[in-house]
């Protein structure tokens, strides 16, 4: 029994991983579902554009038609179009008959088979541009679509680097816990000793070890924390070998002056360069309504077989050549469309404008978030240095019976609070960091670390 336990455990810890930071990103990023559909999005505008191309090659079709009718219309026009008409058909032989005659042959035919076989090409000459302006916006679509993915991907960064630092977060919660377990068991020891010596009563004893259960209750509860950290890791990355994590992730890169900043988000900002496109796509929706000012050329090639039976004959083949020209000369519905189609423009125009506003009040709220969270990462650094000399102190005093126990406890409680303290301030300051770096339009990897 012990060797299956011990089998369990080596292969349990064979594939549990400790990873850090950049090994959760590159399988995050490898593993995403959501990128892996907005590639496809990006091949499927590709094959938009791809489509243009073949409407401007035509269509080749080869067609089989059958039909059976005694209508007279169509039984005359499958004997005219199989070269099969006489003068028997138009009634000559009741040609003694008065004018007012009917021509029974012809009113009248017997049943017929017709089987129709062709080949036909048809094919746009001139569109008046709208293909090609179509062609264009296709184009900035795909562009938009890689935009679009670029814009996911540094979300899904960041959420990772969120996700990343709250399992190290979590986890140096438990190790904080865990030595303050040590300190307050041997807080608890010390008073045992002085109790059996008589030099404090028994309630110093029962504070120490209340404390102690508190301390370890809350030991359970980080530990469960890491754990469910853990778990949104593995979520993320699709690898449920992961058991732990290593250091806190910072990105770290040179802070020019604000102005630089503002520069250097306009330029990489997925989002403005989206927007650029949808300013392109709306002015080229323009040269489409114009588009219904033009004439259309279009060309229609046919060659094909009419008879009663399936065949190739030559003396049954006929051929079709056309070119066609459409010129609308009034429809006051163009002139509507171009006008709705400069107004979403002007809207397009005004959004991008929103949009650089809205991104340099973001950016300032960014830059004041990090230099809060820097200041404040300081003060608890300095606060955390403090209340541990304090403690010691205080446990000093306390070995010469200077202050109580619920002094000392609480000096005890008051480091604890301050660690805590430290470990959030320098996770919200990752935060800041990373979320400055969105900002700019920056991967996280451009990041230096």
């Amino acid at each position: 029994m012990n060797k299956i336990y011990l089998s369990l455990l080596l292969t349990t810890l064979s594939y549990a991983q400790s990873v850090n930071f950049d090994d959760v990103l590159t399988q995050t990023l490898n593993n995403s579902k959501d990128l892996q559909q907005q590639k496809l999005n990006i091949n499927s505008a590709k094959l938009d554009t791809k489509m243009i191309d073949s409407i401007n090659y035509g269509k080749l079709v080869i067609t089989e038609e059958f039909n059976r009718t005694n209508h007279a219309g169509y039984v005359f026009n499958s004997k005219l179009s199989s070269r099969e008409a006489s003068f028997n058909d138009f009634g000559f032989n009741e040609m003694p008959a008065p004018d007012f005659t009917e021509p029974k042959n012809l009113n009248y035919p017997d049943d017929r088979n017709n089987f129709n076989t062709k080949i036909t090409y048809d094919i746009p000459l001139f569109t008046g541009f709208k293909l090609s302006n179509q062609k264009d916006i296709l184009k900035l679509q795909e562009k938009a679509n890689e935009l679009k993915y670029n814009l996911d991907k540094k979300s899904l960064e960041v959420e990772v680097l969120k996700a990343y630092n709250s399992a190290v977060v979590a986890k140096d919660f438990v190790t904080a816990l865990e030595k303050a377990k040590e300190a307050v068991s041997k807080i608890v020891e010390s008073a045992n000793a002085f109790h059996k010596e008589g030099f404090v009563t028994k309630i110093d004893v029962n504070e120490a070890k209340v404390y102690a259960l508190n301390i370890n209750s809350s030991l359970i509860e980080a530990k469960n924390n890491f754990q469910l950290a853990l778990a949104y890791l593995k979520f993320l990355s699709s690898n449920d070998e992961i058991s732990d994590v290593q250091e806190l992730k910072n990105i770290y890169f040179d802070f020019p002056n604000k102005d630089e900043l503002f520069k250097i988000a306009f330029e990489n900002r997925d989002e403005i360069k989206m927007q650029d496109i949808k300013v392109n796509a709306t002015k080229k929706n323009i040269d489409i309504a114009n588009s219904a000012y033009f004439p259309t050329i279009y060309s229609h090639l046919e060659y094909g077989f009419n008879d009663d039976r399936l065949t190739l004959d030559k003396n049954k083949d006929y051929y079709m050549a056309l070119i066609g020209i459409s010129l609308t000369l009034f429809d006051d519905t163009r002139n509507i469309e171009k006008q709705k189609s400069k107004i979403e423009y002007a809207k397009a125009n005004l959004n991008q404008e929103k949009l650089k506003d809205a991104i340099k009040l973001e950016l300032k709220k960014a830059i004041l978030n990090l230099e809060a969270k820097e200041a404040i990462l300081e003060e608890k650094i300095e606060a955390k240095n403090l209340a541990n000399s304090v403690l010691e102190q205080a446990k000093l005093q306390y070995k010469n019976r200077l202050i109580s126990m619920t002094t000392l406890l609480s000096q005890e409680a008051n480091y604890r609070k301050n660690e805590s303290m430290l470990i959030q301030a320098r996770y919200e300051k990752s935060l800041a960091l990373a979320n400055l770096n969105l900002i700019l339009g920056k991967n996280i990897k451009e990041g230096k670390n």
